[in-house]
C-alpha cells in the first residue's frame, strides 16, 4: 500500500474529525478514556525518563546522579499528568455552549489539545514504524536464506516514512523525544545478522558493512554472534533489542552514531 503526503494527512484530519463527533456522542465515555490516556502518558514518561534520564542528564551536567533521574522523572510525569487532566477538563467543554456560543478558552484549549493528540499520534506511529522495520529486517533475511521473494514494507514503516518526508510534517521529527534513527538502524542490522547463519553473515558483512566507515566494523561480527541478541531476534522481542545495551556502547565510539543515521 503506497500513500502519499496528502493521503496521510487527510486520513489524520478523518480521524480527528471523527474523535470530535463520538466525542459529542459519548462524552462520558470519552472523559473516561483520556483521563485513561492521561494516567498512561504519566507513566510512560516516567519509564522513559528512568531509561534515559542519564543521558538527557548529561547533557546539562558532567557528574548526572541516580537521585537527579528520580526527581526529573517524578516531577515531568507528574506535571504531564497534570497537564493533562486540566486539558482533559478543558476539552470536554467543547460541546458545552454558553449564551449561544462556545468559550473562547474551550476553542483554544480544543485546538491545542488536538495538535498534542496528533503530535501523540505521530509519535506513535514513528515509533512502531521503528519497530516494524526491525521486523522487516528479520523476515528479510529469512527471505534471502531461503531464496524468496523479499516481503513488503510494513505500513506503519511506510507511514512514518511519509510523515517524515512531507514538507508539512517533516518538522515533527525535531519535537520526537524518541526519534532515534542511528539506534533503529543498528537494530534492523543485527536483526538481519542475528538471522544468518555464522558463514552467511560474515559474508553479508564483507559485502556491506566492512567499509561502511564505522570504527573497527568487526564489532558488528561480535554483535551478530551474541546468544543474546540472537535470541532477542529469534523470539521477536524488538523492543528489547532497540533499546539494549550492547547496541547502545556500539554507537558511543567515535563517529559511529553519525554513520549509522545514513548507513540504511
Amino acid at each position: 500500500m503506497n500513500l502519499d503526503s496528502q493521503t496521510i494527512i487527510l486520513i489524520s484530519l478523518g480521524v480527528l474529525l471523527l474523535f470530535i463527533i463520538l466525542f459529542s456522542i459519548f462524552k462520558g465515555v470519552i472523559r473516561m478514556i483520556l483521563l485513561a490516556a492521561a494516567v498512561i502518558a504519566a507513566v510512560g514518561l516516567w519509564i522513559f525518563l528512568q531509561n534515559k534520564g542519564f543521558t538527557l542528564l548529561a547533557l546539562v551536567t558532567d557528574s548526572p546522579q541516580p537521585w537527579m533521574v528520580q526527581a526529573l522523572a517524578w516531577t515531568l510525569s507528574i506535571f504531564a499528568f497534570a497537564v493533562l487532566l486540566h486539558g482533559m477538563n478543558w476539552f470536554s467543554q467543547l460541546f458545552s455552549w454558553r449564551r449561544g456560543g462556545a468559550s473562547p478558552c474551550g476553542i483554544i484549549t480544543t485546538i491545542l489539545m488536538s495538535a498534542l493528540m496528533l503530535w501523540v499520534g505521530s509519535v506513535g506511529i514513528s515509533y512502531y514504524g521503528n519497530i516494524a522495520r526491525i521486523s522487516y529486517y528479520r523476515d528479510l533475511a529469512l527471505a534471502h536464506q531461503q531464496q524468496q521473494q523479499d516481503p513488503p514494507m510494513p505500513w506503519f514503516t511506510q507511514a512514518k516514512n511519509i510523515i517524515r518526508k512531507a514538507d508539512a510534517t517533516a518538522w515533527l521529527r525535531t519535537i520526537d523525544p524518541l526519534e532515534t534513527p542511528a539506534q533503529a538502524n543498528l537494530a534492523c542490522i543485527v536483526a538481519y545478522g542475528c538471522t544468518l547463519s555464522e558463514p552467511e553473515f560474515t559474508r553479508f558483512y564483507e559485502e556491506r558493512l566492512a567499509n561502511s566507515g564505522v570504527p573497527h566494523p568487526t564489532r558488528f561480527l561480535e554483535l551478530f554472534r551474541d546468544k543474546g541478541l540472537r535470541t532477542l531476534v529469534r523470539e521477536g522481542r524488538f523492543v528489547t533489542l532497540l533499546e539494549n545495551k550492547s547496541l547502545n556502547a556500539f554507537l558511543q565510539l567515535r563517529n559511529t552514531q553519525q554513520v549509522m543515521e545514513k548507513i540504511i
